[in-house]
């Protein structure tokens, strides 16, 4: 009995064993999970700060566009009150002086004419007239040239803020990041976590395709996204300590690489997601590309954008003869329908009789520019017309169908028809350009009175082309009145032209999603506390050693974008999106505060990127990722193709009462930010990780 004992202690030594090992590893394992996601969180809450600061850009970007917007529609503002004034005050020109008015009424002396009774009947709008020029002259010599400076220094500070926010968010993530570290009893070495060096080329990459994508060469991101499918095969990416980050999953080799292309970058061919809409960007850009939309496109946008936001005020002013100086007759017809077989006329007659006062401004530009600047660029101004017409205006509104037993009614044409006769009573024109030679001098420059035939055609000027004020536009080009641009009152220049400021790229308006940031975060393998951590159990010989600290990523040949190989890496990327409030249908668009920020899954390039298939140094043309190299090469392109561009702007359209003093303040201003933002920029990314 005795030779027996025992036997059970061999048994338990060897499930001691067994259990001692399970033990170890699932220590090492529960290790490297909470180190793994401190990781993750880490990067997670460092890309998602970076899209949150350019969201908040974005916003101050729409706020600022509202105020330029609304701005400029004030400068039309007084540009409409100019020339609904002077239509009033030049009344006695018309009536004086056209000869149907000159008939005497009565043959006694002294023998009174028409115009003699339009004067008398008209002269409480003549004084109204004459009251409001007056009052209006010295504003319209001081406001436009206010207004429109202040608007070319508000497009300035979008771009200098920019710059600050690509300054704070090289800044944010190693604040972040540090934020996460592990606390450490005193006297043990700390926790470390790191921001990759590969960050900061994730950051300038970004802010190049954000503001002037046309940088980018895309035939060589093409070739080294093909070559890194190649490169990857099947084989998934990611993993634990020392795995690296994720180098392109499965089937990725189905993908074509235009596609990869333009998950990454948002479209098939890479666009701007910020156009700056102004001139002096537009130059810099490539013929041809999708940024360089030319100077005249864009300031057809801007212009287009003004005209779309104007009031009734400014688009259609109109007096109706019931409400005009003399009331009139306002009359319709029922409807008629006349059946044809297989097509119905409907029409309606409609009939107006009195005194007719339409109006309207515009934001438009003169094709026939002679000023130097209009003969590089378009240069758009402020226009309005007024006229005042007594006579009729008889409207057909017509509505023809075709009318089919299976298919039902289509409507082949459905509108109105004017017709009118008016004999003038005034009429008036006020220009707000930039140089003598924009602006209008001859009527079929702003328009003739067949662009009035058809009701629904859209017109620049309101009701000013209706039918019923042909012969006031006629007679407004006879001597001596010239009402069109030629007399020197009738033009007020100073203007700055075209606002520069940011609109949205036509490819991120349709997604409403900005560029990806992305954020590399890594923990060296001495910070890892696993059973080989000399600051841990030290097993770091013997059957039980993991070996973690001798671990490297021999699939990327770019250890040198996260410090070394030694260490465990991740990756996180977020972006901006639209996002109006609830019940608010607004398609994406750069004039509404409406963007927020969101994670997303890293793109196929990113992964790609962070794993060394693809050497972003390369694509940027970067030869040292230094932190002093990336904030210069990064501020040597914001400088040339944002800053120096609205700066040179800034300066030329100062006024030249303040240009001498407020110049060289700005160079100085400008300067001194400049070599403040590489030095903040430098020394943010000098706290990443040394390379």
């Amino acid at each position: 009995m005795k030779q027996q004992r025992g036997q059970a202690m061999v048994f338990g030594l060897l499930f001691m064993g067994i259990i001692v090992i399970a033990l170890i590893l699932v220590f090492n394992q529960g290790i490297l999970t909470r180190d793994r996601v401190q990781v993750e969180n880490a990067a997670d809450a460092a890309a998602y700060s970076q899209a949150k600061l350019f969201a908040r850009h974005q916003n101050l970007i729409a706020y600022t566009n509202r105020a330029i917007i609304a701005n400029e529609l004030s400068l039309g503002q007084v540009v409409a009150l100019m020339s609904w004034a002077k239509r009033y005050s030049e009344i006695p020109s018309f009536v004086n002086t056209f000869p149907a008015y000159q008939v005497p009424i009565l043959l006694i002396p002294p023998k009174p004419s028409i115009a003699d009774v339009l004067n008398a009947v008209t002269l409480p709008y003549q004084i109204l007239g004459y009251g409001v020029r007056a009052a209006a002259t010295p504003v319209m010599k001081i406001y436009p040239d206010v207004v429109s400076s202040f608007n070319v220094i508000m497009g300035f500070f979008q771009k200098a803020f920019a710059i600050a926010t690509f300054e704070a968010q090289a800044r944010i993530p190693g604040e972040i990041v540090r934020s996460h570290q592990m606390e450490r009893p005193e006297g043990s070495p700390g926790d470390r976590l790191e921001v990759a060096p590969l960050s900061s080329l994730f950051l300038v990459q970004n802010f190049i395709l954000t503001y002037f994508a046309d940088y980018l060469p895309v035939d060589m991101l093409l070739d080294q996204i093909s070559g890194a499918q190649t490169a990857s095969g099947n084989a998934a990416g990611g993993g634990a300590a020392g795995g690296g980050a994720a180098g392109g999953g499965a089937g990725t080799e189905e993908e074509a690489p235009d596609d990869l292309l333009a998950d990454f970058v948002g479209s098939h061919t890479p666009g701007s997601m910020l156009v700056n809409l102004a001139p002096e960007m537009h130059s810099k850009t490539a013929a041809g590309t999708k940024d360089g939309l030319g100077s005249r496109q864009a300031s057809r946008r801007f212009a287009a954008t003004i005209n779309e936001q104007r009031n009734t005020w400014l688009a259609d002013r109109r007096f109706d003869p019931t409400t005009s100086p003399f009331a009139g007759i306002n009359l319709s017809t029922p409807e008629i329908t006349i059946p044809l077989g297989f097509i119905n006329i409907k029409f309606q007659f409609g009939l107006q009789v009195g005194v007719f006062n339409n109006g309207g401004t515009a934001y438009t530009y003169n094709p026939l520019s002679v000023s130097a600047a209009g003969k590089s660029m378009p240069v758009f101004g402020w226009r309005s017309i007024d006229y005042s017409s007594m006579g009729f205006k008889l409207e057909l509104k017509l509505a023809i169908e075709l009318c089919m037993p299976v298919v039902g009614c289509i409507s082949i044409f459905d509108d109105g028809i004017n017709f009118g006769l008016g004999l003038p009573l005034g009429g008036a024109t006020y220009q707000f350009v930039t140089n003598q030679g924009d602006n209008y001098l001859m009527p079929t420059q702003w328009g003739t009175p067949a662009q009035g035939l058809i009701s629904g055609k859209p017109r620049p000027y309101g009701e000013a082309m209706h039918p019923v004020h042909a012969v006031t536009y006629g007679w407004g080009f006879v001597p001596p009145l010239f009402i069109y641009g030629a007399r020197p009152g009738d033009t007020e220049y100073g203007y700055s032209g075209s606002p520069s400021f940011f609109v949205l790229g036509e490819d991120h308006a349709e997604t409403g999603r900005s560029k990806e940031f992305t954020v590399a975060v890594s923990k060296p393998l001495s910070s890892i506390r696993t059973a080989d951590n000399p600051e841990s159990l030290n097993i770091n010989r013997g059957t039980f050693a993991l070996q973690t600290q001798k671990v490297r990523d021999q699939d990327n040949p770019l250890l040198l974008l996260w410090g070394d190989g030694e260490r465990m890496m991740s990756i996180s990327s977020a972006e901006t999106y639209f996002a109006p409030p609830s019940g608010r249908d607004e398609s994406p668009n750069q004039y509404s505060p409406y963007w927020d920020a969101r994670l997303r899954e890293p793109s196929k390039v990113v992964e790609f990127i962070a794993s060394g298939k693809i050497d972003l140094r390369k694509v940027l043309g970067l030869d040292s990722i230094t932190p002093s190299a990336v904030s210069g090469f990064m501020l040597g392109l914001a400088t040339d193709y944002v800053i120096n561009p609205g700066r040179d702007r800034l300066l030329e359209k100062l006024p030249a009462l303040i240009k001498p003093i407020a110049k060289p303040a700005i160079e100085t201003v400008t300067d001194t930010v400049l070599d403040k933002a590489v030095e903040g920029i430098g020394s943010a990314l000098d706290s990443y990780a040394a390379p």
